[in-house]
C-alpha cells in the first residue's frame, strides 16, 4: 500500500504528524533521525526530502526554524580542513545533509559539532562559543529558544546530543575539556584555529549506561511530555521540548552526578 502514496498524500500525512507531535506556526525545531522506512515509498529520493523539507516549512511558517546536526565528527583527530559551506555532515542522516546543502542554510563554526538551520532564527549560528556544548553553544540557544526535538525513525532514547550538553553545564568529573587545534578554511587561506569538546578521560573504566537515556524518557512519558505519531508510509515520529528533557534530566544530575554511567567509576584520573 505504500508504494501508491502520491506525493501530495505523503506531504499532507507528515504535516499530520507534525500537528499530532504538537508543532505549530512560529515554532523552532531541531530534526533528527532516519529515513530508511521512507525506503518503501516509490517517490524520487530527493523529492521526499523536499517534501519532508516543505512539510515543516509550511508547518512552522516563516517566523519559526528548521535545525538539524551537520557535525563532522570524522574530523576529530585529523589535519583535514573544515569548510563552512563545503564539508559534508558525517552520518547525520540523508535529511541531515540535505538541509545543510540548502542555499538558504546557516552553519554553526565548529569543526567537529556544527549545526545548520533555515528560518527566522538560523542567524544566530553564525555566531556561537567554539566549544560543542555549553554556554553560548547552539545547545544553549536551543534551550533559549524553547526548541522542539523531532526525531523521525528513530526513538530519541537513542538519539539525543542535548545529554552531552547536560553533562558538560552539570561539570560532570568523568568529562573534562579538551582543546583541539583545528584548521578551518576562510575562502584561499586555510589557519589553524583552537576549538573545545567536552571529553570522557581515557584509560578508566568508564561505562554509559547501556540502556542510555531510555529512564529519562520513560520521566518524560510519565509527565506527558513525549508525543508521538505515524506516518502512513510506516514512519514513527518523537517529539518533546528541549527544555522539558533538561529540566527533567537535571534532576537525575543533582540526585547522582553518575547517572548517565552503568555505576561510578572506580578508576578515577580526575581526583589525583
Amino acid at each position: 500500500m505504500n508504494d501508491k502514496i502520491l506525493p501530495s498524500d505523503f506531504e499532507g500525512g507528515m504535516i499530520s504528524c507534525l500537528e499530532d507531535l504538537g508543532i505549530r506556526s512560529s515554532d523552532h525545531v531541531y530534526v533528527t533521525g532516519n529515513l530508511a522506512a521512507l525506503g518503501r515509498v516509490r517517490i524520487r529520493k530527493e523529492q521526499k526530502k523536499a517534501l519532508l523539507l516543505k512539510a515543516f516549512q509550511d508547518t512552522i511558517g516563516s517566523n519559526g526554524t528548521l535545525f538539524s546536526p551537520a557535525a563532522s565528527m570524522n574530523l576529530c583527530n585529523t589535519d583535514v580542513p573544515f569548510d563552512l559551506r563545503m564539508t559534508p555532515s558525517h552520518q547525520m542522516g540523508a535529511f541531515a545533509e540535505y538541509l545543510r546543502k540548502n542555499s538558504e542554510a546557516e552553519r554553526s563554526l565548529h569543526p567537529f559539532w556544527s549545526v545548520s538551520g533555515i528560518g527566522s532564527q538560523a542567524h544566530r549560528l553564525r555566531k556561537v562559543s567554539r566549544h560543542s556544548y555549553g554556554a553560548g553553544s547552539p545547545w544553549s540557544m536551543f534551550l533559549e529558544l524553547d526548541v522542539a526535538q523531532v526525531n523521525i525513525g528513530v526513538h530519541p532514547s537513542k538519539a539525543v546530543t542535548l545529554i552531552h550538553h547536560i553533562e558538560t553545564t552539570m561539570g560532570v568529573p568523568y568529562r573534562y575539556t579538551k582543546e583541539f587545534m583545528h584548521p578551518i578554511r576562510y575562502s584561499e587561506d586555510i589557519i589553524i584555529e583552537p576549538y573545545y569538546m567536552s571529553v570522557m578521560y581515557k584509560d578508566t573504566d568508564i561505562q554509559k549506561k547501556i540502556l542510555l537515556n531510555e529512564h529519562y524518557f520513560e520521566a518524560l512519558e510519565r509527565k506527558g511530555l513525549l508525543l508521538e505519531s505515524e506516518h502512513q508510509s510506516g514512519l514513527r515520529f518523537w517529539s518533546f521540548k528541549m527544555r522539558d528533557f533538561y529540566e527533567t534530566v537535571i534532576e537525575f544530575f543533582i540526585d547522582d552526578m553518575y547517572t548517565y554511567l552503568e555505576q561510578p567509576p572506580s578508576i578515577r584520573p580526575y581526583t589525583q
